[in-house]
């Protein structure tokens, strides 16, 4: 009822007066439409997202290591974890009433991946697509590196890794993304959004001249890619399988290292001399490997790397030496070599797109007064031990890109090799590097031995 500075209106007396209320009427109809409207809309979104996020049994520890193994799943559980859970938090926050649900939702958010951990997901999920040179039409619909698996990326992880590969200015692989996303169906407004990026990256990757070619690429099949500019590096074709075939490798029995191996002889492959890089099969057990999977999230910390120690590598904990006591005797029993005053075994897991760039363990000579020390007491960083804990589905290799040598993880062996040369100074060639983990779980243990100790055990190779 309206009403006005004397009297409220009676629109039942009135035509005109009732013509009023009708219209009135219709106003409020639209105004509760809108709102029934935009709770359908929310009830939607979380419908939408309580399928999408809803993942298989997830019972067992086989079942969600193998579910976070796949890049697509763990990639969409990052995303999702944390860009959608607040949104569809936000939603439930304007209905009254809530009860415990939105208690419960609450205490969830405040384990919500942080803005840091989202864009080392986004990174992992970029060197996937730049070391493979993988087709992101192809990883989007799950297709890995010529293995079809069952997930795939809906439009919002395509648009969101668009979105970090165009920051990074890398804008042919964005635009390749860019146009991915236009191959699931989306709203016309996000539609059109999508195409403004996909044009504005071929035009800052490209030449003003050529828009009318870039406007017909998106009229091209989603999934035709756009040429390849890049020359792969060394490390890419190791990475790729791309190393030509080796002819000079050698395997055998080791039964002379040490007294013990007279008895039980390591299967030994021998994949270069100089520097010397050995191959040892099968000298992990299986017990040892239970032992060393049997840390938890809490109970490792951030590999970090890099100048400005930036650059997160994998989750990394030292064991505890009585626990490795009898790997370590392993250790001299593959390699000859003293464990005095090495470095105590650690467990590292690598994680969504886990890698490590191109680097050398020998200390350079452009370390500080410390490293100097260091050198001084303990001499250089001898050789370097590496077990693998796991195989890895797909990706994880260790790569020397100088020696175009490639190593496959391989459960229970264990690759040894010398950073320095005959004359202990420290050897370029033995750079290394650890391609990106595309499918599965890399667990590897690592120990370093120094040079001072090997003094009188260091064997000399010719070559």
């Amino acid at each position: 009822m309206k009403q006005n500075d004397t009297k409220p209106i009676l629109y039942s007396t009135s035509v005109v007066s009732l013509m009023e209320l009708a219209q009135i009427e219709n106003e409020y109809v639209d105004h509760l439409r809108g709102y029934v409207d935009e709770l359908q809309r929310k009830v939607d979104y979380i419908k939408q997202y309580s399928q999408i996020g809803k993942h298989p049994e997830l019972e067992t520890e086989q079942q969600r290591t193998q579910f976070v193994a796949n890049p697509l799943n763990a990639f969409g559980l990052v995303r999702r974890a944390h860009e959608d859970w607040s949104k569809v938090l936000d939603f439930i926050k304007m209905v009254e009433n809530p009860g415990t649900q939105f208690e419960e939702m609450d205490r969830l958010m405040a384990k919500a991946p942080t803005e840091e951990d989202m864009n080392e997901a986004l990174r992992g999920m970029a060197k996937i697509h730049e070391i493979y040179d993988l087709e992101p039409a192809d990883i989007a619909k799950g297709l890995l590196d010529g293995r079809q698996y069952m997930a795939q990326m809906p439009t919002p992880d395509r648009v969101l890794l668009a979105d970090y590969i165009y920051n990074k200015t890398d804008y042919r692989r964005a635009a390749q993304w860019y146009k991915t996303a236009l191959q699931n169906e989306t709203a016309d407004a996000q539609r059109e959004e999508i195409r403004k990026k996909y044009i504005i990256s071929r035009l800052k990757g490209g030449s003003s001249d050529e828009v009318e070619k870039y406007l017909a690429e998106l009229s091209q099949s989603h999934e035709e890619s756009l040429p390849t500019i890049d020359k792969p590096t060394s490390t890419q074709l190791g990475c790729r399988g791309l190393y030509p075939a080796r002819t000079n490798l050698s395997c055998h029995y080791n039964f002379e290292t040490t007294p013990f191996l007279r008895l039980a002889p390591i299967k030994t492959e021998t994949l270069n001399l100089e520097p010397l890089i050995v191959l040892h099969h099968d000298v992990l057990y299986d017990r040892e490997v239970a032992f060393v999977k049997n840390v938890t999230m809490h109970d490792m910390t951030d590999s970090i790397f890099g100048s400005n120690n930036n650059i997160i590598i994998s989750k990394i904990k030292e064991l505890d030496v009585n626990g490795t006591i009898k790997i370590d005797r392993r250790i001299v029993d593959m390699t000859g070599l003293s464990l005095k005053n090495s470095t105590t075994i650690q467990v590292m897991n690598y994680g969504l797109g886990g890698h490590f760039r191109e680097h050398v363990d020998y200390i350079g000579e452009d370390w500080n007064d410390d490293k100097n020390e260091f050198l001084a007491s303990y001499g250089n960083r001898f050789a370097t031990v590496l077990f693998f804990v796991s195989n890895v589905t797909q990706g994880g290799t260790l790569v020397f890109p100088r020696l175009q040598i490639a190593v496959r993880p391989e459960r229970g062996a264990a690759l040894v090799w010398h950073n320095l040369n005959n004359a202990c100074e420290p050897d370029p060639l033995t750079e290394h590097s650890v391609c990106p983990v595309i499918v599965g779980s890399r667990w590897v243990l690592t120990k370093v031995l120094f040079e001072k100790v090997q003094m009188f055990t260091k064997p000399c190779h010719k070559l």
